[in-house]
C-alpha cells in the first residue's frame, strides 16, 4: 500500500479528539443552511458559510432557524469544492479550529469530505460529517469527479498549487495569438 493510500485511510478513519469546535458549510443550497443553521442552535457552534447564498438571504435563514449573526461567518472566494478548504485554512488556523463538522448535501458528501479530510487534515484539522439530505435536488457525483478532486487535493497539499488553475492559465496562454 502506498504512503498517499494508507495517509487518507488513516485520516479517514480517525475518531475525533475533540468536540467539533464549527460548523463548515459548503453553500449553495438553503437546505444546507437551514440544516448548518439547526445544527448550530443545537450544539452552540459557529458557522462559518464557503460559498453559497447571497449574504443577505443567508443571514436571514440563520435569523429564522434562531441562529444570531455573531454566530455567522460567510466567505465567498470559493468557487468549487477544493476552493471552500484551501481558500479557509488560514482562517480555520486562526480560530484554532482543530476539529470540524462538514454540512454538505448527501449526494456531495463523498466528494466533499474526501477532499476536507485531504486538505484540512494535512493541517491536522479533523473532518466529521454531518450529511443533509437532499431529496429531490440530489445530484450523485460520478466516482471519476470524486477521485479528480481528490487528486487535485493531494497536489495542493504537496504544491500549494491548485492544478486547475495551472491547466487552465496553460491554455489561456497558448490560446493567445
Amino acid at each position: 500500500m502506498g504512503l498517499g493510500m494508507w495517509w487518507l485511510l488513516r485520516t479517514a478513519s480517525q475518531h475525533p479528539v475533540q468536540p467539533p469546535q464549527l460548523i463548515f458549510v459548503t453553500g449553495g443550497f438553503e437546505y444546507r443552511e437551514r440544516y448548518a443553521a439547526r445544527l448550530a442552535r443545537k450544539h452552540n457552534l459557529p458557522v462559518l458559510v464557503s460559498g453559497g447564498l447571497s449574504a443577505d438571504y443567508g443571514r436571514a435563514v440563520f435569523f429564522e432557524e434562531g441562529v444570531q449573526g455573531s454566530q455567522l461567518s460567510r466567505d465567498d472566494q470559493a468557487n468549487d469544492t477544493l476552493e471552500n478548504f484551501t481558500t479557509l485554512l488560514a482562517e480555520l488556523k486562526q480560530r484554532q479550529v482543530r476539529h470540524l463538522l462538514l454540512v454538505t448535501g448527501v449526494d456531495h458528501m463523498p466528494r466533499a469530505s474526501l477532499v476536507g479530510r485531504i486538505v484540512a487534515g494535512s493541517r491536522g484539522i479533523q473532518v466529521t460529517p454531518a450529511p443533509v439530505d437532499c431529496a429531490d435536488a440530489c445530484v450523485w457525483e460520478s466516482p471519476v469527479k470524486v477521485a479528480a478532486d481528490a487528486l487535485r487535493a493531494v497536489i495542493w497539499v504537496v504544491s500549494g498549487q491548485d492544478v486547475k488553475t495551472l491547466v487552465l492559465a496553460r491554455i489561456r496562454v497558448g490560446a493567445s495569438p
